[in-house]
C-alpha cells in the first residue's frame, strides 16, 4: 500500500503538468487568434482608410479638372464673344466710314449764299504746305517725314501723300490738297481711330475679371 502512493503521487503529477501544458497551449492558441484578430482588423481599417484617402483625393482631383475645364471654356467663349463684338463694331465704323465718303463730294462741291439762293460752285479751299505739314504732325507726330504735292505754275493736281520734286517746299506756298482731301483723310483717321479704341476696350475687358461676370 505504501508503494503504491509514490505512483499516485507521480501520476497525479503527470495529470497536473499535462493539464498545466493544455491549458498553456490553450492560452497561447487564444492569445495568438486575439493578436492575429487585432492585427487583421488594424490592418483592414489602414486599407479603408487609405482607400477612403484615395477616393477624397481622386474626388477632388476630378472637381478641380471639372472646374478648370468649364473656367476654360468660358474664357474661350468669352473670347470669342468679344472677337465677334470688334468685328461687328469694325463692319458698323466701316458703314460709317462709307456714307461718309459718299457726302464728300456733295459737301465740297456746292453751297447756296442763303436757304432761298441758288447753289453756287463752292470756290476752292487753298492749303499752305505749312498748314499741310502741321496738319500731319498733329496726327503722326511732330517728327513726321509726311510730304506734301506742291503745284507748279498753272497746276492743279492735289494729294497730300504726294511727294514734291526737289528740296521740301517752303511753308508758304500753296499745297496741292483741297478740302475734299481733308475731309476724306478725317474721315479714314476716324475709322482707325474708333478702330483702336474698340480694340483697347475689349483688351481691357478681357484683362477685368469682373467684366466676365
Amino acid at each position: 500500500m505504501n508503494g503504491f502512493k509514490p505512483v499516485v503521487i507521480w501520476l497525479l503529477a503527470l495529470v497536473a503538468v499535462a493539464t498545466l501544458t493544455v491549458v498553456r497551449s490553450h492560452g497561447y492558441d487564444q492569445g495568438f487568434a486575439l493578436a492575429k484578430a487585432e492585427g487583421d482588423a488594424a490592418l483592414s481599417k489602414q486599407a479603408k482608410d487609405h482607400e477612403e484617402e484615395m477616393r477624397r483625393l481622386a474626388e477632388s482631383a476630378a472637381i478641380g479638372l471639372k472646374k478648370a475645364a468649364d473656367e476654360l471654356i468660358a474664357s474661350q467663349t468669352y473670347g470669342n464673344q468679344l472677337a465677334a463684338d470688334l468685328v461687328a463694331k469694325r463692319d458698323e465704323l466701316r458703314t460709317v466710314t462709307e456714307k461718309l465718303n459718299g457726302d464728300i463730294k456733295r459737301v465740297t462741291t456746292l453751297y447756296r449764299r442763303a436757304l432761298d439762293a441758288q447753289p453756287e460752285a463752292l470756290p476752292p479751299a487753298l492749303f499752305t504746305v505749312g498748314f499741310v505739314r502741321v496738319w500731319n504732325s498733329a496726327l503722326f507726330g511732330a517728327a513726321t517725314t509726311a510730304t506734301v504735292a506742291v503745284p507748279s505754275s498753272g497746276s492743279t493736281t492735289s494729294g497730300a501723300d504726294a511727294a514734291p520734286s526737289g528740296s521740301s517746299a517752303p511753308d508758304d506756298l500753296i499745297a496741292g490738297v483741297t478740302s475734299a482731301d481733308l475731309l476724306a483723310n478725317q474721315i479714314r483717321n476716324g475709322e482707325g481711330y474708333a478702330d483702336c479704341r474698340a480694340q483697347l476696350t475689349k483688351l481691357i475687358t478681357w484683362n477685368t475679371p469682373n467684366g466676365r461676370n
